[in-house]
């Protein structure tokens, strides 16, 4: 990748790469990273039984409604865990295993790390944007 000029291409596959860590409260540290278009497809095909959404009182009062496949698409974005790579899952037995291993406090670590993913590439879009 040209650092100087990176092209259009290059800018997109690196939003893909990027890892963002988060420590859990068993001191795990959860790396995750964006989901590619064709893993949320392929997720998707291993979640079909999980269509639906409910909804969730937030910290702030409000109802809000939340997937029900939104827990395995946070487990199924876990890159890493303590450095130790974690490859996509490539069956729904893989990706539950993942979601088992990462348990509620993995999980909110994992989730904690890709707001902060999402918010830090919403950032760089915005600027990239201002500057063309």
């Amino acid at each position: 990748m040209n650092a100087m000029n990176p092209t259009q291409s290059e800018m997109i596959l690196a939003r893909y790469k990027r890892i963002e860590r988060e420590a859990d409260e068993l001191g795990r540290v959860i790396g995750v990273r964006k989901l590619r278009p064709s893993e949320q497809t392929k997720l998707t095909g291993m979640t079909p039984d999980l269509s639906g959404s409910g909804e969730y009182l937030g910290p702030d009062g409000n109802k809000h409604l939340v997937s029900d496949r939104l827990p395995l698409a946070i487990a199924a974005a876990v890159c890493e865990i303590n450095s130790a790579p974690i490859p996509f899952p490539r069956t729904r037995g893989e990706l539950d295993a993942v979601f088992d291993m990462l348990d509620a406090e993995g999980l909110a670590a994992a989730s904690r790390a890709l707001a902060k993913l999402q918010t830090g590439e919403t950032q760089v879009d915005s600027k990239e944007t201002a500057k063309n």
